[in-house]
């Protein structure tokens, strides 16, 4: 069979199919890539569905499954239903190649195929992961699926062989786990050194406005954004990670890197952060307030925050053109240092410090055994409780907790670096026996690091 080879659907409609190879894992790929000619006729954009051969399979033995999906959705765009970048498909109960769902995504430039920049690319998944993408946005699927394939910034190659990377169809303890977010398709956020920016779609506009206009004071408006083309890293999270992280391109040169949400809130304060794989906005009351003009005017806007930082709003224009991004068949995985916090913010919260805590729970989702919401209301309690009873400690010195908690008790554990007196390993574990915990289905283990006047440990014995 020559490749490309073509399929003619209907009088209207095309797919080229091109016989490709491309370097994966350590060794080149076969692939088979169908490109559609004739949906822009109708105002969709072209669509390309990549699959890989099989490493002994015939490369002659094309396929027809995927002619006939692209003669249905022929059909729906004839009939006036578009599809853009974010949207997915159910395929029905049989699927394709065993995935009943689809999404369609920016296109990638694999090397010897026609110019993609305004291609939608399939990428198939499993019912699984269907769900999860409803619940935590396509942003931070694609982040699991680069990393998971090790490519930046995300494969559109498709294989039967690939398992579901949410098997148990996992609820992560998360901001966004029962957080009221809104999906912005064309819209990006990412952040190179201080500066943070939000790229906000004319399209999108209307939905972030809503969203900010419609929050109380003490609620938080979370945007779900798309993959940022400009960054060449991209904010990686799991539950229980403790420190921010990143998967990036081998050859990456500019450090701007991207997320997958940004939440706003108001605050007496305006500062940002990485939060997960997103990004962290407070900003005063009359900052908000020029902020929803900015947004309602389509007009950029910069705001200068605490710490020397810059969250910078511009706008993307709805004629703006695509890019298909290269194929990287690598990436490379980035350990990021969280900003410093500004003195003032830590006198505020107290002498001590506590970081993001480490599920030890195993494998299983915490959402299983636990409430988010009443795991992080106990550890606040934890924390407010060692802030008011350490408050006189002048010594320097860090500690990890250790919890198992139980249905029906608290178990506790101190480990440190140095060697910890045993009245204050009692006072502490004693504090603990007396807060009221959060209700659990089965144990849960987690680990909590402390940092008492400083964040370095003291070489002394306490």
């Amino acid at each position: 069979m020559p490749f490309p080879f073509v399929s003619k659907l209907d009088s209207s409609l095309a797919v080229e199919v091109y016989l490709h190879e491309f370097y994966l894992g350590d060794r080149p790929r076969r692939c088979w890539t169908y490109l559609t000619k004739g949906l822009s006729g109708h105002g969709q954009r072209e669509m390309a569905l990549s699959l890989l051969v099989d490493d002994e399979g015939d490369a002659e033995d094309l396929p027809q499954t995927p002619l006939k999906m692209f003669q249905l959705l022929g059909e729906r765009t004839s009939a006036g239903r578009i599809v853009e970048c974010g949207d997915s498909t159910r395929l029905g109960q049989r699927g394709i190649f065993g995935f009943p769902g689809l999404f369609y995504v920016p296109a990638i430039q694999y090397e010897s195929l026609p110019n993609l920049d305004e291609y939608l690319s399939l990428i198939l998944v499993h019912r699984e992961e269907y769900d999860y993408i409803r619940q935590y946005g396509l942003t931070r699927f694609l982040s699991h699926l680069g990393r998971f394939c090790s490519s930046f910034p995300y494969p559109t190659w498709n294989t039967q062989a690939r398992p579901s990377l949410f098997p148990n169809n996992i609820r992560e303890i998360s901001m966004l786990t029962d957080a009221s977010h809104v999906q912005l398709e064309h819209s990006y956020a990412h952040q190179l050194g201080d500066v943070l920016q939000l790229q906000l779609h004319k399209s999108d506009a209307e939905k972030a406005l809503h969203a900010i206009d419609n929050l109380d004071d003490d609620q938080v408006a979370i945007l779900n954004t798309a993959f940022s083309p400009r960054c060449d890293a991209s904010l990686y999270w799991q539950e229980g990670q403790d420190l921010p992280g990143a998967y990036a391109a081998p050859d990456s040169v500019t450090g701007m890197i991207g997320g997958s949400f940004i939440s706003l809130c108001r605050s007496d304060f305006s500062d940002i952060a990485i939060v997960e794989d997103g990004f962290s906005v407070n900003l005063t009351a009359p900052q908000w307030h020029q902020l929803s003009q900015s947004i309602e005017s389509s007009v950029a806007c910069e705001f200068n925050l605490d710490g020397d930082r810059r969250f910078v709003l511009d706008f993307v224009d709805v004629s703006a053109k695509p890019l298909a991004r290269p194929y990287q068949p690598l990436a490379v995985w980035r350990q990021l240092t969280p900003p410093e916090p500004n003195t003032t913010q830590s006198i505020e919260t107290g002498r001590i410090q506590m970081g993001a805590f480490t599920n030890l729970s195993g494998e299983n989702s915490l959402s299983e055994r636990v409430s988010r919401d009443e795991l992080l209301d106990y550890l606040s309690r934890i924390h407010a409780t060692f802030n008011e009873a350490l408050s006189e400690e002048e010594d320097s010195f860090e500690f990890e907790l250790e919890l198992t908690v139980y249905p029906d008790r608290v178990e506790s554990r101190l480990v440190a670096h140095i060697e910890l007196n045993p009245e204050f390993t009692e006072f502490i574990q004693g504090m603990i026996q007396k807060i009221r915990s959060c209700d659990v289905t089965s144990q849960v283990m987690i680990r909590l690091p402390f940092s008492v006047n400083s964040t370095e440990a003291d070489n002394g014995t306490r």
